[in-house]
């Protein structure tokens, strides 16, 4: 059967959080939740806050106070995240809260109901960089409001049915985080088994040119300005083929700063934070900043640059024991004493070509399960609008 629907202002009230005054200290403290969109990021209820208010920021700011099992929606920027509150709490101005009216309005039906809308709230949020939904455009938004007996029979299908995709989507991460472990475990199995067979191994500074690139002062447009020499940051090492560039840099750029030139198969190494290890392999001539190095055999007859892009790949343990987080850094004295195996070409061309053949396995296995993962979000959806509608 088909319910009749009501205006989310008519079932609900729609608090607007806010701020109070930072420059009252004595507003913030570790007493009572305060909601951001980051905190709805952790399930469906909310029992933490990142940031918290004082007794006397919480009382007496002005701020509004929402109660128990009020449904939390992110209206600025990512519009849509949700959360339900488990227990008293404000929000920051990011924030609607939809109160229900709970006579009429089941909490849990409330919620699954705002996440069936998704696509209406971000349609009806203003176009501008920061997207941002007014509490009156949400007041019009229309949901379905069968009997509450209804309601709380549709919530429990809902989560049964959920738990089985949830399951099925935490089978395809498992897969998928599998599959990335392919290369690396191919990557150990040649090197060791040529380590038992003897192959030699050679310091990267021996026989690579090793060089680390630059940044032109940012405050010189004449370096940046119309710019057509690619110049990359260490967010390009993704241990796969670097094909563009997001920035460029003019020669004048290039010319008044340390930034290099690289060739194309040169391979990148992040030297620096989260991405420490990771490579990447050239595939035009660009530069890069300070917290990439450049390597490039010094003689191809000895050293393949493919093979030494895959080689690079099996020292990423080695950068892990490097510092914590984001201070973790490599200097190119490091990296040159860094030492990888070094067998004949013949045997580096037919290693490269097996590690290819794999990579491409992986891929294609990898955007598989990706797209099945999209596939059981979308079925969430589909089943969301299926029983709400009766």
């Amino acid at each position: 059967m088909m319910w009749s629907t009501r205006k989310l202002g008519e079932v609900c009230e729609i608090i607007t959080g806010g701020t109070p005054k930072t420059s009252v200290k004595d507003f913030y403290g570790d007493d009572f939740l305060w909601a951001g969109p980051s905190d709805l990021d952790h399930g469906v209820f909310v029992i933490d806050t990142r940031k918290k208010l004082s007794e006397k920021g919480f009382r007496e700011s002005g701020i509004r106070i929402i109660p128990k099992d009020s449904v939390m929606m992110s209206c600025i920027g990512y519009i849509g995240k949700l959360g339900i509150a488990k227990e008293e709490m404000a929000t920051n101005q990011q924030i609607n809260t939809f109160v229900p009216k709970h006579e009429i309005l089941d909490t849990k039906y409330l919620y699954y109901a705002l996440i069936s809308k998704e696509k209406e709230f971000r349609a009806e949020s203003s176009q501008t960089t920061l997207p941002i939904i007014s509490k009156s455009k949400c007041a019009k938004i229309e949901i379905p409001v069968p009997p509450i007996g209804e309601q709380r029979k549709i919530v429990e299908k809902i989560e049964k049915q959920f738990a089985k995709i949830d399951e099925a989507a935490r089978l395809r991460a498992e897969s998928i985080s599998a599959i990335d472990q392919l290369l690396p475990a191919a990557l150990h199995e040649i090197f060791s088994e040529g380590k038992q067979k003897g192959c030699g191994e050679a310091s990267l500074g021996d026989v690579c040119l090793v060089q680390s690139g630059g940044t032109p002062s940012k405050s010189i447009a004449k370096y940046w300005e119309r710019g057509n020499i690619p110049w990359l940051r260490s967010e390009a090492c993704k241990d796969q083929l670097v094909e563009r560039a997001e920035k460029f840099i003019t020669q004048e750029g290039l010319e008044h700063s340390s930034a290099k030139l690289l060739k194309p198969r040169t391979t990148l190494l992040a030297l620096v934070g989260a991405t420490i290890g990771r490579t990447g392999f050239l595939t035009f001539e660009s530069t890069t900043n300070q917290n990439i190095s450049g390597l490039f055999p010094r003689d191809e007859n000895e050293l393949l640059p493919e093979y030494l892009f895959v080689a690079v790949q099996y020292l990423y343990p080695r950068f892990q024991e490097i510092g914590v987080g984001k201070f973790k850094m490599a200097n190119l004295t490091f990296v040159k004493s860094l030492k990888i195996p070094l067998p004949p070409l013949a045997e580096q061309k037919e290693i490269v070509k097996k590690l290819d053949a794999l990579s491409e396995k992986a891929r294609a296995l990898r955007e598989l399960q990706l797209a099945q993962q999209a596939d059981l979000k979308a079925l969430k959806q589909s089943f969301l609008h299926e029983a709400s509608a009766g």
